[in-house]
């Protein structure tokens, strides 16, 4: 069954994800495109920021334009339909405000480029993917702003696919390392049940003893939580929750805990992680274990050997070895097409 099918039987809306900028992720959405124009099925597109541009509005490079097929449903930004050359028909308007004019609903009738820029609010991108597939989409893409993790989040996105490519590092091994290491923060284990919904209807820093006691400690964020946390954390401590974003500084704090191999640090999800490679490797040597409250299913990931610097990995042996390193995923490399 092709990439294209399995994202139609199983999910609704998937964000595609960069690595970084020039990653592959419109090569990515286009492949995408192509795919659902193969198999006759109909697509969303929108965007937490804005692609499809000729040229990279901060490096001023040239980068590749979305083209859109016949009958695939877009949201995107007025100005951003005006600068667009393929034939559309406008479905509806909306009231989200972009910095490009509001958000329009709108059919490809004739094939072309266009720019989408959508709604960067997320609770408006779950409304506009809605909306898409009122209007028929039976998948809906969010393309996700540079280096912004933030579209796969499970309150937004039922799954997503990563774009890595050889613009991470001119060393393969690098760019197959920081790409190991957001699978394996996208694959954290989902906590207990029970605890989720505890967590969930309670405070934003907390401690859940053994007794299932919840401890409030009243951070809004984890941010500069890592100090009084460790002040409270005993042997008693079997979880300890942080709502928004993880720090290298938190991460350090907790894993230096006399405790730290005896309770499991619960975060929201995987987009919440702000964590260098090695402050992270060196909590888990120190026995630190972090669980997620809501996963992210990763469907594929795509990558680019081509770097806009310049250089360029051997594709099949940077397939190869992507493969041998991460196990149970699909992954394609979109410039060759497999």
């Amino acid at each position: 069954m092709s990439i294209i099918k399995q994202m139609q039987k199983n999910y609704k809306t998937i964000s595609i994800i960069g690595l970084a900028k020039n990653a592959g992720k419109t090569v990515t959405l286009n492949y995408l495109i192509d795919n659902a124009y193969v198999e006759n099925i109909t697509i969303g597109i929108t965007s937490t920021g804005r692609d499809g541009e000729n040229s990279d509005l901060v490096t001023n490079t040239e980068k590749p334009t979305i083209f859109v097929t016949e009958g695939v449903l877009v949201a995107t930004a007025k100005q951003a339909l005006l600068m667009s050359d393929a034939k559309l028909e406008i479905l509806e308007t909306t009231d989200f405000k972009t910095a490009m004019g509001e958000v329009i609903l709108a059919r490809v009738k004739h094939s072309g480029n266009i720019q989408i820029a959508g709604p960067v609010n997320a609770a408006d991108i779950k409304i506009v993917s809605d909306m898409l597939h009122d209007f028929g989409a039976e998948v809906v893409f969010v393309d996700g702003a540079i280096d912004r993790k933030a579209s796969s989040s499970p309150l937004i996105t039922d799954a997503c696919v990563i774009a890595t490519g050889a613009v991470l590092s001119r060393d393969m091994k690098k760019v197959i390392e920081k790409t190991a290491y957001t699978v394996e923060c996208y694959q954290l284990n989902q906590v207990k049940d029970n605890i989720r919904e505890k967590l969930k209807r309670g405070c934003s820093t907390c401690i859940i003893d053994n007794t299932g006691e919840i401890a409030c400690l009243y951070e809004e964020t984890g941010i500069s939580a890592g100090k009084i946390l460790s002040e409270n954390i005993d042997t008693k401590t079997q979880y300890v929750y942080v709502k928004g974003a993880i720090t290298s500084m938190l991460l350090n704090e907790l894993s230096k805990s006399n405790y730290a191999k005896d309770f499991i640090l619960v975060i929201d999800d995987a987009t919440k992680i702000f964590v260098d490679l090695r402050d992270w490797n060196d909590a888990k040597k120190r026995g630190l274990k972090i669980e997620v409250l809501d996963s992210i299913k990763i469907l594929a990931i795509t990558l680019n050997p081509v770097s806009p610097e310049g250089y360029y990995f051997d594709s099949a042996q940077f397939l190869e070895k992507m493969q041998y390193y991460i196990k149970d995923i699909d992954i394609i490399d979109v410039i060759a097409g497999v």
